[in-house]
């Protein structure tokens, strides 16, 4: 059977059903893992997705409507110009992937929503799949599954329908914050005070510490064309170097024709992954049209980190400018081409802590939020020892459940953040990240 046929056959649940059914039940402990725990918007999409395909609506299932329902758009959403469905669908499916790899790897069922889709597909795994450790199909049915399961289920709806009780009740409390400042006239510079819940305060502190509004905030995209030239030439370059376009120091220790390797080093590379980010930041509550400007690594000059806010992500390696935060950071990237060897070095550890957290069976991220080089705004440095170290960083920024609480803690008691440095750990699934978990942290 293809997967458009099994879509097809997917039978149809009706809602008074739909918690003794074992594909709803698979759904229940997917968005109950840690994995996805750690998310505050993707349990809410893949439940929506999941609950409307059972009960036979997919010609529901269009990115207008997951739009409105789940990310609360208004009907004047532009899919062309608001990527928020897109972006969490494609976190969705790696999300997914990554699950069934690894805590859901036993699972007899997956959920798969094929890309340009968004219709969930619910395919059953044969005991050769699963491997020598799986129990025989007649031991252990799927079609009939234990009180025990049924009751799991039940528990992790009443959670989730409690999260989006939750949730409605901090916008109702947003929406009629916003419409008493409208009423009286108050408001700040750049944007009307809300009443925040506290589970909002410190992301809203942090998006409004680095997009005040006052002039547009750089977000500067990491040179992958320079970490191209380091892996030919097994050299890396100083900002110096980077600066000047001097890279005859790293040519020197390359047999390669110069001009290929100049070529490739011209070029104008960044990761996807930075592009997703970049997404995300031009989409994080408060940001408006006009509000930030999108500069490539090789463009920018030191006096634009002293006269505005800067975003940097990627590596030192890939964006330089990171070199010029390093004497106040704590936690510094350290990369040995020629050892292969690369983490990141604790300059004052603490009780608990490693000198140095070098990549290997896990990879890390750096989330730095420090001054800018005049003191006269913030930066914010999104660095990983790999791709997947900097979207373990995105993927926190912007859905950890860790995050928030971890704000809350060092928030001063006006309302605002002192800077800080957080050091993440996660593992790469296929490049990708998986969830991640604080190992240190300072503030500033």
């Amino acid at each position: 059977m293809t997967r458009i046929e099994a879509e097809k056959a997917q039978p149809v649940v009706q809602a008074s059903d739909l918690e003794k059914d074992e594909r709803w039940q698979l759904v229940m402990r997917v968005t109950g893992s840690p994995a996805f725990a750690r998310s505050s918007r993707l349990p809410d999409l893949l439940l929506y997705l999941c609950e409307r395909s059972l009960q036979g609506q997919d010609l529901l299932l269009t990115e207008q409507r997951i739009a409105a329902e789940v990310f609360e758009r208004t009907r004047s959403f532009d899919p062309t110009a608001d990527t928020i469905v897109r972006s969490h669908m494609l976190r969705l499916r790696q999300k997914l992937e990554a699950y069934f790899k690894e805590e859901g790897a036993k699972e007899r069922l997956r959920i798969l929503i094929p890309r340009g889709s968004y219709v969930p597909v619910f395919e059953a795994v044969s005991d050769l799949q699963l491997g020598s450790e799986a129990k025989p199909a007649s031991a252990e049915p799927v079609a009939a599954p234990e009180k025990t399961s049924e009751k799991n289920a039940v528990t992790a709806l009443e959670a989730s329908r409690r999260r989006l009780r939750m949730i409605s009740a901090g916008l109702l409390v947003a929406c009629l914050g916003l419409l008493a400042t409208l009423l009286t006239g108050s408001g700040r510079e750049g944007g009307v005070a809300l009443q925040l819940q506290p589970m909002q305060r410190g992301r809203t502190a942090l998006w409004s510490s680095m997009f005040p509004g006052k002039s547009p905030t750089l977000l500067i995209a990491a040179d992958s064309g320079l970490v191209m030239l380091h892996g030919l030439t097994g050299q890396n370059s100083s900002l110096s170097d980077y600066m000047d376009r001097n890279f005859d120091r790293q040519l020197a220790g390359t047999k390669l024709p110069r001009n290929v390797v100049l070529d490739v080093a011209s070029r104008r590379y960044t990761s996807f992954v930075d592009l997703e980010l970049f997404d995300r930041l031009t989409h994080a509550p408060g940001v408006r049209p006009g509000g930030y400007s999108i500069r490539y690594a090789r463009d920018v000059h030191a006096n634009d980190l002293k006269n505005a806010n800067v975003i940097l992500s990627g590596s030192q390696d890939a964006n330089p400018w990171i070199e010029l935060f390093e004497p106040q950071m704590n936690f510094v990237l350290h990369n040995d081409l020629e050892k292969g060897e690369r983490g990141f070095l604790n300059h004052a550890p603490q009780a608990g802590e490693l000198p140095y957290y070098q990549s290997s069976a896990y990879e890390y991220g750096l989330l730095a939020y420090m001054p800018n080089l005049s003191g006269s705004g913030n930066a914010l440095l999104i660095e990983g020892t790999a791709v997947a170290g900097t979207e373990a960083i995105s993927d926190f920024l912007f859905e950890d459940s860790d995050f928030e609480p971890f704000l809350e803690k060092i928030m001063r008691k006006d309302g605002t953040l002192p800077h800080f440095e957080i050091l993440l750990r996660s593992r790469s699934l296929d490049g990708s990240a998986s969830h991640s978990e604080i190992v240190a942290y300072r503030t500033h």
